[in-house]
């Protein structure tokens, strides 16, 4: 009775551990999981940021070229308007 007792300690043990390492196996691919996703996150927010300058960049060309068109414009206008008062 006493070897059947042992037995019976040694598959509880061997399922023990092979629940242990069953365990171990899924928190090592959970972690590979959570590093992938930290990287796709990294990776997904440097382009945002990028994206985001891009657009400060091409606000900033078209104001600048409103502005010179503007000041164009308003040259041509006053050089006119001096013209149509001295005639």
């Amino acid at each position: 009775m006493y070897s059947s007792s042992g037995t019976s300690s040694n598959s509880l043990s061997g399922k023990n551990v092979s629940g242990v390492e069953a365990l171990q196996k899924q928190h090592e691919e959970r972690s590979r999981k959570v590093e992938e996703l930290k990287s796709q996150i990294d990776s997904v927010k440097l382009d945002l940021e990028k994206k985001r300058r891009d657009a400060l960049e091409d606000k900033k060309e078209v104001f600048k070229s409103l502005s010179d068109k503007y000041n164009r414009l308003r040259e041509e206008y006053n050089a006119l308007s001096e013209r149509s008062s001295t005639e």
